[in-house]
């Protein structure tokens, strides 16, 4: 019986891969990767949004660990893809320049909502649905939740893992000029670049003085730090880049302001994080719970968890929470 149930999910979670065309650049295409059966009539596919530096492909589809995986063998239809300028999708020529030789464009909420309109759309029409929901992981929440206040028909569900609304740390931090919260940071380049230890170096800041162990398993930053390694084709095994574009928009918020209107979202919503994330802030998560708009909201913190929670030890319970808000009846 277990080699049986050990076929059927390997047949629930194996991947299906599409090259999407964007509807705003005639030479970008956007990667897309399929995984699940879907196992309840009308359950609308979820679509995975992946965040600010790292792409979809790579860190929420990490061999062994994978989030896209888990929901497929929890009986979703998921989906999850690349953004212009990350992975495998299509990376513009600015990009095999020179960082410095170029300013922070590519990768803004304009863009991102652009793909998401291509990716959503492609979705519709494979799957014959009219809804979809929405899983935003890190800046990939708000880009979620933009794209539910500007295509609110489409969507169903938002589960905002690891959200940001009015980010202070991390890379949004690094938006403005020092000592100047309304000027962009001049130093910033086009795109940055990601080395093996980056993630690890990152990781660890937020665990702090605490024993690693508690949290991930040498396994699981090995995998991590492999996949993200190789989702760059250009630079196979030595570094991935990723746009800055999102420096863009982490500029308004160093002005006062916040990446998404909370208060004008009505969608059920979902707010899951870990309690030691440092990127998406207790004091940001709480803030934003306060401001949606929407009736039907939860928020979920789980405990020994970072920003990388669903890599982590924790990471069964976020699994959990996930699914049961996404396969719960209407």
């Amino acid at each position: 019986m277990s080699a049986v149930r050990d076929m059927a999910a390997q047949a629930c979670t194996a991947a299906q891969e599409w090259s999407v065309p964007s509807s705003v650049d005639p030479a970008a295409r956007l990667f897309v990767r399929a995984r699940g059966t879907g196992a309840m009539q009308g359950q609308p596919p979820v679509v995975l949004v992946h965040g600010f530096f790292q792409p979809a492909s790579a860190i929420l589809d990490v061999p062994g660990f994978s989030l896209q995986a888990a929901l497929a063998e929890a009986g979703l239809r998921t989906y999850l893809f690349d953004f212009r300028g990350y992975g495998l999708s299509t990376r513009p020529a600015f990009m095999n320049g020179p960082a410095e030789a170029s300013r922070p464009s590519l990768g803004c909420m304009d863009d991102a909502l652009a793909d998401l309109h291509d990716v959503v759309g492609f979705v519709q029409a494979r799957e014959g649905v009219s809804q979809v929901d929405l899983l935003g992981y890190s800046w990939g929440t708000a880009r979620s939740a933009s794209f539910a206040l500007a295509r609110p028909e489409a969507v169903r569900r938002l589960a905002l893992y690891a959200p940001v609304w009015r980010p202070s740390t991390g890379a949004a931090a690094q938006a403005h000029a020092p000592g100047n919260p309304g000027l962009p940071n001049p130093e910033l380049g086009g795109y940055a670049l990601f080395r093996p230890g980056d993630l690890q170096r990152n990781w660890d800041w937020e665990i702090g003085t605490e024993d690693a162990a508690r949290y991930r398993t040498a396994e699981a930053l090995a995998a991590a730090d492999a996949a993200l390694m190789a989702s760059d084709p250009s630079l196979p095994g030595d570094a991935f880049r990723a746009p800055l574009g999102p420096m863009v928009d982490a500029l308004a918020v160093s002005k006062g302001g916040s990446l998404f209107g909370a208060e004008r979202l009505t969608h059920e919503t979902l707010l899951s994080r870990g309690a030691q994330d440092r990127l998406s802030s207790t004091s940001d998560a709480e803030a934003l719970f306060a401001a949606l708009g929407s009736a039907g909201k939860t928020m979920v913190t789980l405990e020994v968890g970072t920003h990388l929670l669903h890599l982590e030890h924790a990471r069964y319970r976020l699994f959990n929470e996930l699914a049961g808000f996404l396969l719960k009846a209407s």
